[in-house]
């Protein structure tokens, strides 16, 4: 790589383990992943997991967007093969400038099944870890798609009801992947008006059996700036589930869940002051060892 410019202002808690969709790979992203490690490295960030979305195996799970695309599951498939060759690629370009971690994030899609789908991923193309994440509860995705989430709640009963299943699912997922990142822990969160709502009695229960989950794996949780974006006023977690994991000794890291150039390392600042305020300390980084990665404390 010619005239790589090492970005200022570098600090060793300028880390992400949950970023870097791309454009080539992700039908909801805007930039290449080579724009995506350029600005990484420009914002001074010490390493950057790139954790593109596992692919979907089964054509109802494809997004119209992906469908008015052309795509189909072989052409996801093809492109997550091609994307951990990119991957192995850039980590190698950027030897010595930033550490590039080759990472996934995990679906709890085909239901009943999916833990055989997401590990044989990991070993056929050498992944360094998983991002462990909940998108989906009761068969049906609740992030972004508008309408799902309406037939998710539909499914469980109630908000209340399908935030609760969500930590459930959180729990099975963790003990079924042993993923190494966590991400986004309340994603749920998004679709409730209030902090209030989003953390009643039943929830609070089902979500401290998720970390307890969390804690006996040794799972490190995502500290993901897209809440920023969001307008939540923090990230990922709400303060009430960083205080519990804190207490639990639980670690945590940093993600920018980014989709584009200008959501790479955005809010890490943020989410820095934002541990500090509830009493945690250091975060966990990931970094290329012997025999897979090793985990390493950095003080905030």
């Amino acid at each position: 790589m010619e005239n790589i410019r090492i970005g200022s202002q570098r600090a060793d808690w300028k880390v992400s383990l949950h970023g870097g969709h791309s454009s080539t790979y992700c039908d909801h992203a805007t930039s290449t992943l080579q724009e995506m490690l350029e600005a990484a490295r420009d914002a001074g960030m010490r390493t950057y997991g790139v954790t593109e979305h596992a692919p979907r195996v089964e054509p109802e799970r494809l997004y119209d967007e992906e469908l008015a695309l052309g795509w189909d599951v072989d052409t996801l498939d093809r492109l997550f093969g091609e994307y951990a060759a990119e991957v192995d690629r850039m980590k190698r370009e950027y030897a010595g400038i930033m550490t590039v971690l080759k990472g996934f994030e995990a679906e709890v899609v085909p239901e009943g099944r999916y833990a055989g789908v997401m590990l044989g991923f990991r070993e056929r193309y050498g992944f360094d870890y998983i991002v462990g994440s909940v998108h989906y509860v009761a068969g049906h995705i609740i992030d972004y798609i508008p309408g799902r989430y309406e037939k998710a709640v539909a499914a469980c009963g109630s908000p209340e009801a399908l935030a609760v299943r969500y930590f459930h699912d959180v729990a099975r997922m963790v003990e079924a992947l042993h993923p190494e990142v966590v991400g986004h822990l309340d994603l749920y969160r998004r679709r409730f008006a209030s902090d209030e709502a989003a953390s009643t009695p039943p929830i609070r229960r089902a979500a401290m059996e998720a970390l307890e989950v969390i804690r006996q794996h040794d799972a490190v949780i995502d500290v993901n700036t897209a809440g920023l974006r969001l307008g939540f006023g923090y990230p990922y977690p709400a303060p009430w589930l960083v205080e519990a994991a804190c207490g639990m000794g639980i670690a945590f890291c940093f993600g920018d869940d980014s989709h584009n150039i200008s959501q790479v390392g955005a809010g890490i600042t943020e989410a820095r002051e934002y541990l500090l305020s509830h009493g945690v300390t250091h975060i966990e980084t990931l970094e290329p060892g012997v025999a897979g990665v090793n985990r390493r404390k950095i003080a905030l």
